[in-house]
């Protein structure tokens, strides 16, 4: 596994991560966070818990595994890039400038998203509204 990044490292990389998925035509980026649990220093003496740090990581979503509804596997499989899995931890000290420098750009990357299309379920319900029939 690869070592977590320092911030701004992070930032950059999750930037250019973001850029090239939405150049694609396709494609996902998966953003998670979890609390850092420090199983090391687990002692009963310490009679004030401390907060744990944030795991932040970002990951494109591939797979590498070939898409069967694509008659062309075997030529994507040669050319799919490798899975890209970025990773940092975030200490509670330094939390809120984190999430206000995240949001900014996680913002920023989605500018190319289309949006949703809703109009394709609304016409069909479940008994009928009643509107339309005579």
């Amino acid at each position: 596994m690869a070592p977590h990044l320092s911030n701004e490292e992070f930032f950059t990389s999750l930037t250019s991560l973001l850029s090239t998925t939405s150049q694609k035509t396709r494609g996902s980026v998966y953003l998670t966070q979890k609390p850092l649990l420090n199983t090391t220093s687990t002692t009963s003496d310490d009679p004030s818990p401390t907060k744990p740090a944030i795991l932040i990581r970002a990951t494109d979503g591939n797979t590498n595994a070939p898409n069967p509804k694509n008659p062309k596997n075997k030529i994507e499989k040669a050319t799919k890039a490798s899975k890209v899995k970025i990773s940092t931890v975030v200490a509670v000290e330094e939390l809120e400038g984190f999430y206000g420098r995240y949001a900014e750009v996680c913002k920023a990357g989605m500018t190319g998203l289309k949006k949703r299309d809703r109009k394709r379920g609304k016409g069909k319900g479940k008994g009928g509204s009643g509107k339309g029939k005579a």
